[in-house]
């Protein structure tokens, strides 16, 4: 990603000192004493990995200077296929795969190596390279610090309001970061509880912060990706054994919203819902309450009646 970015962003292509230069896996290699050939090799087996996904990473030689060498990623590479169309659920998912690169793809050593193109005085190309990365915003503040910590493999610390409004401080390494049904999560190893847990990062209500021993944050061992499709198949087998049944008015806009009018098997108005947390479904239910009757669990209507009660007594 750091030689994509710095070849995009240079308007000229890179001579391979500059490329040197600005990569901080090259120049850390070249600081420690290894010779500049053998980082040369680096480079072309980079090249190669490139290739391997798409991206064409060619020579631009100086006609006037045969020895001014420079490289540039062919301008094809970003050229979207005519023949290839998206429909609009494509384009959504696209977007959403796209906008967390996006939120993380200009930082760290990316970044880094941007700033020091622009301190070796290489002139930026026409386009603004976020322009590759279309992206989409998370309202919910605990989203980056744990992207981060994530592929730091820092632990963290947070406060997490339980449903019944009871706060706890959470300590935590975190594994994954996952959408379901528009909800973020936060797939991790509670340290405190010895065992897996899921965290909605709608319910964390305070800064996520890395925990530190005398100044160093504390990091732990990358978990084996058997451990997040393990925890990831718990959650789905959690959610699939949550399910609500609703009547729908018809025609109504909860109907509209439960997209029942594409769903000829539920022209009765009854809908089945899987949820990942009932009072989360609530709150969403509140808002379609004179539309939608609670069929089960009954805990489930308990839960919509209790917060219109506490509404009540709020402003009574």
């Amino acid at each position: 990603m750091q030689i994509t970015c710095a070849l995009l962003f240079s308007q000229r292509g890179l001579s391979k000192k500059e490329l040197f230069e600005c990569i901080p896996s090259y120049r850390d290699t070249l600081a420690s004493g290894t010779n500049e050939e053998s980082v040369f090799r680096m480079f072309e087996r980079d090249k190669t990995d490139l290739r391997n996904t798409g991206i064409q990473v060619e020579i631009k030689e100086n006609l006037v200077d045969g020895d001014d060498i420079r490289y540039v990623v062919a301008s094809d590479t970003f050229v979207w296929p005519k023949q290839v169309g998206l429909n609009p659920n494509q384009l959504q998912l696209l977007n959403l795969a796209a906008g967390v690169w996006a939120h993380a793809s200009l930082q760290s050593d990316a970044n880094r190596a941007l700033v020091r193109l622009r301190a070796l005085g290489v002139a930026p190309a026409a386009s603004d390279l976020i322009g590759y990365a279309p992206r989409i915003k998370t309202h919910e503040p605990a989203f980056m610090p744990l992207n981060i910590a994530i592929d730091s493999c820092q632990e963290v610390r947070f406060s997490y309001r339980k449903p019944n409004g009871e706060i706890s401080l959470r300590h935590i390494q975190p594994w994954a970061l996952r959408n379901i049904d528009g909800q973020w999560l936060v797939i991790s190893f509670d340290l405190d509880r010895n065992a897996t847990r899921n965290f909605l990062l709608m319910r964390i209500v305070s800064k996520v912060t890395t925990v530190k021993i005398d100044d160093t944050e504390v990091t732990f061992a990358a978990p084996d990706s058997k451990l997040i499709t393990d925890a990831e198949a718990e959650l789905s087998e959690l959610i699939n054994t949550q399910v609500a049944r609703l009547k729908v008015k018809p025609d109504s806009q909860a109907w509209f919203h439960f997209q029942l009018n594409d769903q000829p098997s539920t022209s009765d108005g009854l809908v089945s819902v899987a949820y990942l947390d009932m009072h989360l479904l609530a709150e969403q239910l509140r808002e379609f309450a004179l539309d939608v009757t609670v069929i089960s669990p009954v805990a489930l209507g308990e839960a919509i009646r209790s917060g219109f009660e506490k509404v009540v007594e709020a402003h009574a």
